[in-house]
């Protein structure tokens, strides 16, 4: 049930074992993923783990305690644990009080007393993140935990112009955010079971904030390559579609040339924050 799909290892040994390394280890309804940095800012160890969606979060925190009790995962100097589900709210700050977060994350969630609603500030634009976890999810991580998904928006924000839409596929979920001129406009999940979902929540989504589809950049992340369903019923109604970037802010082992570059936006994210 438990697959290891990546392990993309160091360019050599000793890279992995001088210096400081600093570990990050984002979960989400489908997987775990372990990412490796060095003192010099280099990406140089990473594994991914997958299940199939956990949709109930005591199977999820159970899946989650099994890979965290494999050996590859051996402590480092510094661990940081994020986490990457559709349970997210962004609220403009002159709106946001900390006695209300429910109050705001009701309005598009049911809170459960089973989960835990944190606060996230966003530091390029004037919001605040805020993201469920369950409790149950986070006794097995037993640290702090961030939403890489926030941070990863947080990292996407700035000087851009035009309208730039981001696509990140998961199995079951995709996040979609639009960008007008580099400031966020849009930000939401959506469930999906079929590659037409995805194009139906995209030109819904844009006709509602009266945007052109012949006008947008797409942006491509996550489960997703060039050539593939999901793609091809994309390609069909939007001209421009590209994929996500790495951050430049590490660099990385040779091994990561074996992965594409989009395929896990908010672990990178994450590590570069």
């Amino acid at each position: 049930m438990i697959r290891k799909e990546f392990h993309l290892k160091a360019d050599n040994e000793q890279e992995a074992t001088n210096g400081r390394l600093s570990s990050f280890i984002d979960v989400s309804r489908s997987g775990v993923q372990l990412l490796k940095v060095n003192s010099s800012f280099k990406a140089i160890e990473f594994i991914s783990w997958s299940f199939p969606h956990s949709s109930t979060d005591s199977v999820w925190a159970e899946r989650i305690a099994e890979i965290l009790k494999n050996g590859e995962l051996n402590e480092v100097a510094s661990t940081k644990f994020s986490i990457s589900d559709n349970q997210v709210v962004i609220v403009p700050e002159t709106l946001f009080s900390e006695t209300e977060k429910e109050k705001y994350f009701n309005f598009l969630f049911d809170s459960s007393e089973e989960s835990e609603i944190v606060t996230q500030k966003l530091t390029n634009t004037d919001a605040v993140g805020l993201f469920s976890i369950p409790k149950s999810v986070k006794e097995v991580l037993k640290e702090a935990v961030s939403s890489s998904f926030l941070t990863w928006t947080d990292s996407i924000l700035g000087n851009s112009s035009g309208t730039k839409v981001y696509l990140v596929l998961d199995e079951k979920q995709f996040s979609l955010s639009i960008l007008k001129d580099g400031k966020l406009i849009f930000s939401n999940w959506f469930q999906f079971s079929k590659e037409d979902d995805v194009l139906y929540f995209l030109m819904a989504t844009l006709e509602s904030l009266n945007i052109l589809h012949s006008e947008i950049e797409l942006l491509m992340g996550g489960f997703v390559e060039k050539g593939d369903e999901t793609f091809k019923v994309l390609s069909r109604f939007i001209s421009k579609i590209s994929f996500i970037k790495r951050p430049k802010n590490l660099t990385y082992s040779y091994s990561f040339n074996h992965m594409a570059e989009h395929r896990f936006p908010f672990i990178l994210a994450a590590a570069c924050a």
